[in-house]
């Protein structure tokens, strides 16, 4: 491994090391792998397994996950397609012999029954048994057919037993977490370009807010898949038991709500800052917005950025209804752009009426995605 590979190497293991995230999560499933087959292994060894000794640690390797929900599903998949890959293999070998023209049946057989969605991810183990069983004389002997079962039992029952002593907590701050991350992200864009349009033409800089406004769509992406994980680690996992609060499954419905809520008003800041871009750029078939309107539009946007403030500094996704301060604020920004959409119509011509128009009404929705965002989070609450 090269210098800088090794340099990489130890950031991550001294981000791991300080704090909870991606690279401790990987650490800690590395940890749980090497534990899983080791003992599955020493079982399989134990067991006098010796032919087919290699399938415990192989399998108890591949079901190992992150959660007990996750390990447990993994198990079980693996585990049918396994038998049913054997089962084909087992029938013809038993019967006809491991001939070639056999073999190609068996498997493209095995290869079709993978496909189907009960199995998922483990779909293509089906396949890869009959053609191993097959290929290594195992078909032929129900002892060895027997054997290679009992391992694979065996592994996933490791990997399972791995995970229940090893089982994350339950952190349903993380997943809040996601939520309020991506809250102050568009905050902090929002005040931004809320400053800039202060300022007119001069302050605009389109292009850092076009990049920013992108990086969104992987910031959805981070808070969706931080809420599936925590979600994965509540099912089947004995630390519930330890807890003095039983966390509430809908409470992850809340927190899926307020990220699409925040997706979308995400979507309306990309449209906003790509209808500034387009039109301060030379050559656009539109006029650019001048100066005026441009500082008409700020303390929009600054209204906006303090109701992401509050939805992030008052913890707007734990609460099971809106605070009071949410509500006035959005309800007081709306009615504040009808003012200013009404003073535009009335002061600026036709010919810039069609930009105007589109900016405030990207605005609007975005005000109305925070709206919405919280009225889908009671209605959660109720279910």
């Amino acid at each position: 491994m090269a210098k800088g590979g090794w340099e990489q190497l130890w950031r991550r293991i001294d981000r791991a090391r300080r704090r909870r995230g991606f690279e401790r999560e990987t650490f800690v499933l590395i940890f749980k792998c090497a534990i899983a087959s080791t003992l599955a292994y020493v079982v399989g060894h134990l067991m006098g397994a010796s032919t087919q000794i290699g399938f415990a640690p192989f399998t108890a390797l591949l079901v190992v996950r992150p959660s007990v929900y996750g390990s447990a599903l993994q198990s079980g998949r693996y585990v049918a397609a396994v038998f049913v890959g054997a089962l084909m293999a087992g029938i013809s070998g038993l019967t006809v012999g491991p001939t070639m023209w056999m073999f190609a049946l068996v498997v493209l057989a095995a290869l079709i029954v993978g496909q189907t969605r009960f199995f998922g991810e483990q779909g293509t183990q089906v396949s890869v048994v009959a053609a191993f069983a097959l290929a290594g004389g195992t078909a032929t002997s129900l002892s060895d057919l027997g054997s290679l079962l009992l391992m694979v039992c065996v592994g996933a029952g490791c990997a399972l037993l791995t995970n229940i002593v090893l089982a994350p907590a339950v952190r349903f701050r993380d997943a809040e977490n996601a939520v309020l991350v991506f809250s102050d992200s568009l905050r902090s864009l929002t005040g931004e370009m809320a400053e800039g349009l202060s300022q007119g033409k001069e302050g605009l800089d389109p292009d850092y807010w076009a990049e920013t406004a992108d990086g969104f769509d992987g910031t959805v992406r981070n808070a969706q898949e931080s809420i599936r994980r925590q979600e994965d680690r509540l099912w089947f996992n004995p630390r519930r038991l330890l807890s003095r609060e039983e966390p509430s499954p809908a409470q992850f419905d809340i927190y899926r709500d307020w990220v699409q809520a925040l997706s979308r008003a995400a979507q309306h800041v990309q449209s906003l800052v790509r209808a500034l871009r387009s039109t301060t750029r030379s050559g656009s078939r539109f006029s650019a917005p001048d100066d005026a309107f441009l500082r008409e539009l700020a303390p929009l946007l600054e209204r906006a950025s303090e109701i992401f403030r509050v939805v992030h500094d008052q913890e707007e996704p734990e609460r099971s209804t809106a605070s009071d301060d949410l509500c006035a604020m959005v309800d007081d920004a709306l009615r504040e752009l009808d003012r200013v959409r009404e003073r535009v119509r009335r002061e600026w011509g036709d010919e810039q009426w069609p930009v105007y128009s589109a900016l405030l009404t990207d605005v609007e929705r975005l005000l109305e995605e925070v709206d919405q965002g919280y009225e889908n989070a009671e209605r959660s609450d109720d279910r």
